[in-house]
């Protein structure tokens, strides 16, 4: 008699039980950090098993990974939540700043911990953390960038000016995380939108 065929995946895999075991693990590494934090009880806040997590994510370090992509994938969705199709370039681009910082400020606690964690955990889990805040992220703001060149307003390299602006509105959240500094959101935007972009726009369209 053959033996029966194992199953291609554990009893009850649903895309809910995935669901609840990021945000479970998001909370409690927010709370207790990486090393603080075991399988067991994130598989007892997400109301599953540890068998499922290794199901999902393979290992802790995979679930901490896929943790920070969905943080990251949530900032990117408020982002668009915010975005107006039909304005101007430069509205698009104080829209996105806004909106990156105002994220921030809502999650911050979690956030906050999650970054102070990540700066601790090695290359490997920065280096994720910087590929998926260019994915999710700096994409984004890539295309409002292009927009504005494609309509002759920008000048210059798209890509380097997305990172010198994430690299301005970034400085403004680890000057809060890790000196308490208070996050001026406005003038924050204003660095931005009122300064810096000023020196991307094509002359002829400063009078616009």
């Amino acid at each position: 008699m053959p033996a029966p065929m194992l199953s291609a995946q554990p009893e009850g895999v649903t895309e809910d039980v995935r669901q609840r075991i990021v945000t479970s693990a998001l909370r409690c590494f927010a709370e207790k950090g990486y090393a603080g934090t075991s399988l067991r009880e994130i598989a007892l806040a997400a109301r599953t098993t540890k068998p499922m997590i290794y199901y999902y994510f393979k290992s802790k370090d995979g679930l901490y990974k896929d943790t920070l992509r969905d943080l990251l994938e949530q900032f990117g969705e408020a982002i668009d939540c915010a975005m107006v199709a039909d304005d101007s370039p430069i509205e698009r681009l104080r829209t996105f700043c806004d909106a990156y910082l105002r994220y921030f400020q809502s999650q911050e606690p979690h956030i906050a911990f999650v970054v102070r964690e990540v700066f601790g955990l090695g290359a490997d889990i920065m280096g994720e953390f910087g590929r998926t805040l260019s994915e999710r992220i700096s994409a984004r703001l890539q295309r409002v960038l292009q927009q504005g060149v494609d309509q002759g307003l920008y000048r210059g390299d798209v890509e380097h000016a997305t990172i010198a602006i994430m690299g301005i509105l970034t400085m403004f959240i680890l000057r809060r995380i890790f000196l308490g500094v208070e996050l001026d959101r406005p003038a924050a935007v204003a660095q931005v939108v009122d300064y810096y972009v000023q020196g991307l726009r094509v002359p002829s369209a400063l009078a616009r």
